[in-house]
């Protein structure tokens, strides 16, 4: 999880290219209906490009050569004006399918610590790196990750009950009557199906990897199970498993938590020629799924993939459920590890880029200024990939 604790500011890789920029920019925007929207949204990506420091109105004003009216511009065409986010989110997914095709989405939730309480979605919660209680807004983000990079792009605004509840809160910020409130885990399903739904259909669909500490794991798998994707989601203490014996089946073990059943799959021989010399430090141990709860019939396509550290000398680490029975242990760990490239891009582009600096409070400004952000993020990428020299043959 990307923390307060995190630094604030980490320097950027690069800047983007005008013309890469202006490109996308083009193509992202033509759902808004005015040639002046446009030339705003364009305007407001050039703020987020080329402002040192935090990317508030004012900052990104001054850097653009306006002053206060420009920023009220600004203020507005973010904040108030009547534009929809969800087409451009739309369009950057089409764009992006097919300049930076993903490996996977990843889900990685942002905590932004916030003054106040006035801002949208800000409320208390605890902040797992600095062990305390924060006023912050609890963000996820949807990432379309390969080997190669990752990108954000969408988020979602965790709601909990202390706006969903409150008429007056509600209205002042303009919380659609259609959002409730909602866990992590939910949240993230959310973003996920927002995005998911919008992606060019070109194949089977992309694994989704759920790295959201403290979410319901059992619910998350529920819902992607139901919405037919393929999944890796982390797994905690808390999930009670029971181990599948292939050799008998219809019989399993009593439940255990994930670690204790790494714990012992570690510390059993393993045949020779019972894996490859690539899933040497995995392990992978076939466990009835969490759904099935204490029902006594066993039905093999229920059934889950807990994934593993096999090094007994090191602690487990972090463990995963996935249902894709049938993939190399490998692969598998390949797609683990774009949590990590995503936490990479986050905290070296999208971070610099003002993800965490909107400075106004309502619920479509927050979504416009975190969608207008993951443009100029991809506008980053494609400006990084288009400088950068052709492979030697």
């Amino acid at each position: 999880m990307y923390s307060a604790a995190a630094p604030d500011r980490p320097r950027k890789e690069a800047g983007a290219d005008d013309t890469v920029a202006a490109r996308l920019c083009a193509d992202v925007f033509t759902s808004l209906a005015r040639s002046d929207q446009r030339a705003r949204a364009r305007q407001y990506v050039q703020g987020l490009l080329t402002t040192e420091g935090r990317k508030s109105f004012r900052n990104m004003a001054a850097q653009l050569g306006g002053g206060p009216t420009l920023e009220q511009r600004m203020h507005h065409f973010v904040s108030c004006s009547t534009w929809d986010w969800v087409p451009v989110r739309q369009a950057l997914t089409e764009v992006m399918a097919q300049a930076a095709p993903p490996e996977a989405w990843v889900l990685r939730p942002l905590l932004v610590p916030k003054d106040g309480s006035e801002t949208v979605g800000v409320h208390q919660r605890h902040d797992p790196a600095l062990g305390r209680l924060l006023n912050l807004q609890y963000t996820v983000g949807l990432w379309s990750a390969s080997a190669a990079a990752a990108h954000p792009l969408g988020w979602r605004l965790l709601l909990p009950r202390v706006w969903t509840d409150d008429p007056v809160r509600r209205a002042r910020v303009s919380i659609p009557a259609t959002r409730r409130a909602e866990t992590p885990g939910e949240c993230a399903v959310e973003a996920c199906l927002e995005t998911v739904a919008r992606a060019p259909r070109t194949g089977p669909p992309r694994p989704v990897v759920v790295a959201v500490d403290g979410a319901d794991v059992v619910g998350v798998i529920q819902q992607l199970r139901a919405a037919r994707l393929p999944f890796l989601v982390k797994s905690d203490r808390a999930v009670p498993l029971a181990v599948v014996d292939q050799d008998a089946p219809g019989a399993a073990s009593r439940p255990h938590s994930p670690h204790q059943i790494i714990a012992a799959a570690r510390s059993r021989p393993r045949p020779d020629g019972a894996h490859t010399p690539a899933d040497d430090r995995t392990l992978a141990v076939r466990v009835r799924s969490p759904l099935r709860g204490t029902r006594t019939e066993h039905a093999p396509d229920d059934d889950l993939l807990l994934v593993g550290s096999a090094d007994a000398g090191h602690p487990p680490g972090d463990l995963w459920l996935t249902n894709m029975r049938d993939t190399p242990v490998a692969r598998l760990t390949a797609l683990t590890a774009l949590v990590a490239r995503s936490d990479d891009a986050l905290a070296r582009t999208t971070v610099p880029l003002g993800i965490k600096d909107f400075t106004g409070r309502t619920f479509d400004g927050w979504n416009r200024h975190t969608t207008l952000v993951s443009v100029a993020h991809c506008a980053v990428l494609l400006s990084q990939a288009a400088h950068r020299p052709p492979p030697e043959a």
